[in-house]
């Protein structure tokens, strides 16, 4: 069995799912291979936290089951350099590196390119020959300062020097691939069709092109009668917008596949001719540019010939990405409804089997490395040679197995990533994500998929990632609370609790219910935070003595350990008074919870057989993603607390 890898920045961009539609296709009846998908930012990226933690999945490919690589340069030369990438990627140049787009200075590197000069001159010939245009704009891509945008700039200009026509600077604007900017800019600059000094625009892709198209119309600006548009990449937006736009097909699927095709010939041991694979363009003439007249819904269109393609037949796109996003948000809607139950580790395994059987995934492997690794963003990640299986879920097999804590069959990544347990069906594709939270790496998920959802089913994990986290988390503080009552060695826990009641102190609350809060950055769980105060402690003290006041408190504490659950996080703060962090609590249930509370305690006293009853007031709020400060959700807590004493001293005084 052969495993091939496709390194790619993200899979949210629809260049970048073509892309993975084209190896795909290739690979569909190849039962020899794996391809293994591997989403991953650029090294030591913060642009949105620790985004950098997905370079920790390009350490897995130096592993010896891997047997090439598939890098798809430019969806990361947004962000990095050709060079820097070279850089970063060179512990991998002993495999086989085929690049799309650009080649890597890398030894054993194909590579897949596209030529612009040619299509270019063809573009403005048309422009000149057909719709006697000789006027020209270009609004390039230069703000993501990417080799592609500067390529299709210089190719423009190339053209009008081929073609007799003057280059004008000043009608060269600046974007970045987007619609918004482009169709802010021609909002902003060309109020009416008056105020045009060009009579035909070229985008560096088909978005701009869309966004110019919209802002021209909103100004009374006529495509193509006043102003002709031609954008580039033949993406969904060039037919489903209106009018339909003229564009050139860079055949992207196709260069996908040619590329698959060199990486298969390399590791099955085919002879592959050259290093280098360019890719031939092909313009597409529709409506925005006026070959084809009107406005109505057509895939016809025009080649360079003038030779006329009459595709009566709609993709049906829109309607069909609309119906698969209700399907899709109804799965992440019922994910979350399942995951906000999610207590320890064991409890999220059973949850972690049903979201697998509700999306369709057919297989998946949870590694956890042999320690947690801290890592900062400037840091590089070294691998462990020493990681074991936590998860295990094989549907075909009918393989469902939790060896948590540590009883998983334990490997070196070094020399296998896809646990044996997984390798026994042919033709798989797997995703491989890491597992990490903030500057925490555990491991890293992989799992199969059947559908070519890329985007979605990466949402997917993400979510199950993240809560799998957060159990996992769960289960380490309950597992010290063990430790400490069977063997009380463990100072730093014991620091943490409360002698009397056994309960977290307050040191051990601040710690770990910040450590519950913090990750509502990245599930989005709400929960509550209470805060109790014991009703007449200095009564109980007065009346009947300390050492009675002492059980008046541990009663309380051993009804809220029966009220709240393992994975809640409750504490002593100072004599009286006691607080908890609980996850995924509904303040609706706040009347019941309390009824729980008072009944447990005259359970408890009863049992003990006090003199005297003990009853508990209590404040609570609720903390979210935009509400997550511990501090000052005490000090609300301690306001709403405030509140009800004062109501209960009211009715007492009545």
């Amino acid at each position: 069995m052969k495993n091939i890898v496709v390194l790619i920045y993200d899979l949210t961009v629809e260049y970048h799912i073509t892309i993975m539609d084209g190896i795909s296709s290739f690979f569909k009846d190849k039962k020899d291979v794996n391809l293994l998908i591997t989403p991953a930012c650029i090294p030591h990226a913060t642009t949105f936290g620790f985004d950098y933690q997905y370079w920790t999945s390009v350490e897995l490919l130096k592993s010896k089951q891997i047997d090439a690589i598939i890098v798809v340069v430019n969806s990361f030369l947004n962000y990095i350099t050709q060079e820097q990438l070279a850089v970063e990627l060179k512990g991998l140049e002993g495999k086989p590196i085929v690049s799309i787009a650009a080649p890597l200075k890398l030894k054993n590197n194909y590579h897949t390119s596209i030529s612009t000069k040619k299509i270019y001159c063809q573009l403005v010939e048309h422009l000149v020959e057909k719709h006697y245009c000789g006027k020209l704009a270009f609004f390039s891509a230069a703000l993501v300062n990417s080799p592609e945008s500067e390529e299709r700039l210089e190719s423009f200009k190339y053209a009008l020097e081929k073609n007799n026509l003057e280059f004008h600077p000043e009608w060269v604007f600046d974007g970045d691939f987007t619609p918004a900017i482009s169709h802010r800019f021609i909002l902003d600059h060309f109020k009416k069709k008056e105020d045009l000094p060009f009579d035909a625009i070229l985008c560096a892709n088909d978005y701009m092109a869309g966004g110019c198209i919209a802002a021209f119309e909103a100004n009374g600006i006529r495509v193509p009668e006043d102003v002709c548009v031609i954008g580039f990449d033949d993406s969904e937006i060039a037919l489903s917008n209106c009018p339909t736009i003229s564009t050139v097909n860079q055949h992207i699927e196709q260069s996908a596949y040619e590329a698959a095709r060199v990486a298969y010939d390399l590791c099955t041991g085919k002879q592959v001719k050259s290093k280098n694979i360019t890719m031939e363009l092909e313009p597409i003439y529709r409506q925005s540019c006026g070959c084809i007249a009107g406005r109505e819904k057509t895939n016809s269109y025009f080649d360079q010939k003038g030779i006329f393609h009459p595709i009566a037949s709609q993709r049906g796109t829109v309607f069909n990405l609309f119906e698969s996003a209700l399907n899709d948000m109804s799965s992440i809607y019922h994910m979350l409804n399942l995951l906000e139950s999610v207590s320890d580790i064991n409890n999220y395994f059973n949850i972690w089997v049903t979201n697998c059987k509700l999306l369709r995934i057919e297989n998946m492997a949870v590694c956890i490395y042999d320690k947690k690794i801290e890592l900062a963003p400037d840091e590089d990640f070294v691998l462990p040679k020493k990681a074991r299986l936590l998860f295990l879920y094989d549907k075909a097999n009918n393989v469902v197995e939790n060896y948590y804590p540590d009883k998983g069959p334990v490997f070196n990544p070094l020399e296998t990533i896809i646990p044996v347990e997984l390798d026994s069906i042919s033709q798989k594709k797997y995703y491989i994500l890491p597992l990490s939270l903030h500057n925490i790496n555990y491991g890293y998920v992989i799992s199969q998929i059947l559908e070519d959802k890329y985007t979605v089913y990466e949402i997917y994990l993400k979510i199950i990632i993240n809560s799998l986290v957060r159990a996992y988390e769960f289960s380490y503080m309950e597992n010290q609370q063990k430790l400490l009552k069977a063997t009380n060695t463990n100072l730093e826990v014991a620091s943490k609790t409360d002698e009397l009641t056994k309960l977290f102190n307050r040191r051990g609350f601040m710690e770990y219910a910040q450590v519950l809060l913090d990750l509502t950055n990245d599930t989005d769980v709400h929960g509550a935070i209470f805060f109790f105060d014991m009703d007449g402690l200095k009564r109980i003290n007065d009346t009947y003595g300390h050492k009675n006041g002492d059980k008046a408190i541990q009663t309380l504490s051993a009804a809220l350990k029966k009220t709240f659950r393992k994975a809640d996080i409750v504490a002593r703060l100072s004599g009286d008074e006691f607080v908890a962090c609980v996850p995924g609590y509904d303040l609706k249930n706040v009347p019941v919870l309390r009824e729980r509370i008072q009944k447990e305690c005259d359970l408890i006293a009863a049992k003990k057989k006090l003199k005297f009853k003990v009853s508990v007031s209590a404040g609570v709020v609720e903390y979210s993603r935009k509400n997550n400060d511990l501090q000052k959700l005490l000090l609300m807590a301690d306001k709403e607390l405030y509140k009800e004493k004062k109501i209960k001293h009211s009715k007492d005084s009545n």
